[in-house]
């Protein structure tokens, strides 16, 4: 193996600058202009690596071209691993030094005349602004936080340095991240400055939304000498504009003032600078710092702009994190009064107020029921609160994430209930100028819940029963299957046993309804729950209006106790919100409860109703009925048995007095 090697820099995409390596001679690469082989760039370092013949022993065995890295700031890389001792270069090899490809080799020949790569950045690249001998060094990121602070120093004093920035970073790290305000990250990130750094001033400039590095407002600062601090001029500030800007270190810049401003003596005192931005991982600039010396202090470093850097990168992503905390937290907070709404909402809809046996009985057969997918049947006169109960059986059912759907078969004619049930095509009749869903369709995997079944007619009920047994339906004028998975809970006033013994309702049809029946007490049947369901409304109309009426005279508590309710809670309900809005007083008196007829005693008082010679028959024979429900808890067919008359006649009876 020949002795004689050669060593070829490529450098702006193409290879040139042969050097000829001949024992005993050595060849130092870097920086300074004394070195056999210049490294234009201030990634290098002044002595960055020297290439060297090593004889070998007594023999010669071991001979050959030695590459060691001379403690550079940025290593020496030998096919792309970086080296940490002196290496027998082999041939052919690459060598990377700052940016710089050198090609080993002991033939020239071996070496392309020519290689397309991207090109290097040159020295001229780095510095076309400023002069060349003030611009000392740049930084984009820190090796702090890349890489193994202690693997790039070569001598032991850089590696205890390089440990101790590592340390002092790792406290700020952890400083900052338990800080919740904006001006204690500032804080926390001038005291590391001002602890590692020999510095005259330092200032923060940042803001936790993106704007311009001109407009940014200065946040905080630190003096030790005894001048005050000096915003830097912009054309400073404009070197960091850009998306891809670096952080500047630049010493021997007295009286420059492209780089310092003036003292108030009109001196401008700055002997060295660092200018870093503070950047985060989403290119986005939350600020910059600015550190100073003056002249008679030691010069800001290389080591002290890594040191910056890092600093700079761990604010920003700080920043970033708090703005990211700060806009949860508001989030979380909107969402918590969204829910809390949410609940009352739902709790107003699903709240079934009551100590009675009856209403008791009502919620544990609702307690029963909704975990299942039985179909339900309420009944109940009007206004009892039958939908209600379909919200309590929808939301305490595993159906409760989907939808509930509310349906009236009474207030639609027989071809619109069957539109709004199964849904329509376009062009189906006259106005189905779109396409529709129905109710069906909407309530998938939800409850769907019709009130007024019994005014359901007999074509839409052959075609509701269906779906009920599983079967998939077609949306009105179509032919598409459609199968959803939805529970009825079908709600009526009437009496459907009595209808399909009149064969106005289908006898299947009833009997796939009615799985498990719920029947709503009325509320004259539990009338002391009025003043507790009365309670409930004040409270709630209070809340809506903003008023502060405490409650209800004795006067008032005996009418509502004794008031018949012929419109059940949704009258009780009608008279409380009246009495809310158009009373002036602390409470509300008899005179403020705009009861629709005489009054009529329930309860124990009841029995007084035979000696009181001032009633008519009428009034007689319904208090007497009222009184026979309360004994059977509601059940008509014992209180029709009792009574001696049919189970439809008291019906009858009943349908009348709530009209």
């Amino acid at each position: 193996m020949s002795s004689s090697a050669y060593l070829v820099l490529r450098s702006a995409g193409r290879w040139s600058d042969v050097f000829r390596l001949s024992p005993p001679a050595q060849a130092i690469l870097g920086r300074s202009s004394q070195s056999q082989i210049v490294l234009r760039s201030e990634r290098a370092s002044r002595q960055h690596a020297r290439i060297y013949w090593h004889p070998g022993d007594r023999d010669g065995d071991g001979a050959g071209w030695m590459i060691e890295d001379l403690g550079s700031r940025n290593g020496t890389f030998v096919d792309g691993t970086q080296i940490t001792a002196p290496t027998l270069l082999t041939d052919p090899v690459e060598i990377n030094v700052a940016g710089f490809t050198i090609r080993f080799t002991h033939h020239i020949n071996a070496a392309p005349a020519s290689e397309k790569s991207e090109a290097q950045a040159t020295d001229d690249q780095l510095t076309m602004e400023f002069d060349p001998s003030a611009i000392t060094d740049r930084r984009s990121k820190s090796r702090y936080l890349e890489n193994d602070p202690t693997a790039s120093p070569g001598s032991a004093s850089a590696a205890s340095a390089a440990g101790l920035s590592s340390r002092r970073l790792l406290q700020l790290a952890f400083a900052l991240a338990r800080t919740d305000s904006f001006e204690s990250l500032v804080e926390e990130t001038l005291n590391a400055l001002d602890q590692h750094l020999i510095l005259d001033s330092a200032g923060v400039y940042a803001s936790q939304a993106a704007s311009s590095v001109i407009d940014m407002p200065l946040v905080g600062t630190r003096q030790n000498g005894t001048r005050s601090y000096r915003r830097p001029p912009d054309s400073l500030l404009q070197t960091i504009e850009g998306e891809n800007s670096e952080a500047t270190l630049a010493r021997n810049i007295l009286g420059d003032s492209t780089l310092a401003t003036e003292n108030s003596r009109g001196v401008i005192d700055v002997e060295s600078l660092i200018i870093a931005p503070v950047r985060d991982t989403d290119a986005i600039l939350r600020g910059f710092i600015h550190v100073t010396t003056t002249g008679g202090q030691d010069p800001l470093s290389s080591e002290d702009l890594e040191f910056v850097v890092a600093a700079a990168q761990i604010l920003a992503e700080s920043i970033r994190s708090l703005g990211q905390q700060v806009q949860l937290s508001r989030s979380l907070d909107r969402s918590r009064k969204q829910v809390e709404l949410l609940q009352r909402q739902v709790s107003d809809k699903v709240r079934l107020v009551g100590r009675s046996k009856l209403i008791r009985s009502v919620i544990d057969k609702i307690g029963l029921a909704a975990p299942t997918n039985t179909t339900i049947l309420v009944r109940g006169e009007s206004g009892v609160g039958k939908e209600l109960v379909a919200a309590a059986l929808h939301h305490a059912s595993t159906r409760r994430d989907g939808p509930l759907v509310c349906l009236n078969c009474a207030a639609l004619s027989p071809t619109l209930l069957e539109s709004e049930l199964f849904g329509h095509e376009k062009g189906a009749f006259t106005g189905a100028t779109d396409q529709k869903a129905g109710k069906f369709e909407t309530a998938d995997t939800g409850t769907l819940m019709l009130d007024e079944i019994g005014e359901m007619s007999a074509e839409v009920q052959a075609k509701f029963l269906r779906v009920l047994e599983g079967h998939a339906f077609e949306r009105v004028g179509g032919h598409e299957s459609i199968k959803v998975d939805v529970r009825v809970v079908a709600a009526t006033n009437r009496d459907l046993q009595d209808m399909v013994r009149q064969g106005t309702f289908r006898q299947d049809l009833y009997y796939r309804l009615n799985v498990v029946e719920i029947v709503v007490p009325p509320l004259r049947e539990r009338a002391d729950d009025a003043l507790l369901i009365a309670d409930y409304f004040l409270n709630k109309f209070n809340l809506e209006t903003g008023r502060k009426i405490e409650g209800f005279t004795a006067a008032a508590k005996r009418a509502l106790l004794d008031y018949s309710w012929p419109g059940n809670i949704r009258e009780l309900k009608n008279v409380v919100e009246r009495a809310v809005v158009l009373n002036t007083k602390n409470e509300i008196d008899v005179s403020d409860l705009a009861l629709s007829q005489t009054p009529m005693p329930s309860g124990p008082s009841a029995t007084s109703l035979t000696s009181d010679v001032n009633l008519t028959l009428a009034e007689l024979e319904r208090a007497h009925i009222e009184r026979v429900l309360r004994h059977t808890e509601g059940n008509k067919t014992q209180a029709a048995k009792s009574l001696g008359i049919e189970r439809s006649t008291l019906d009858r009876k009943l349908k009348r007095w709530s009209e």
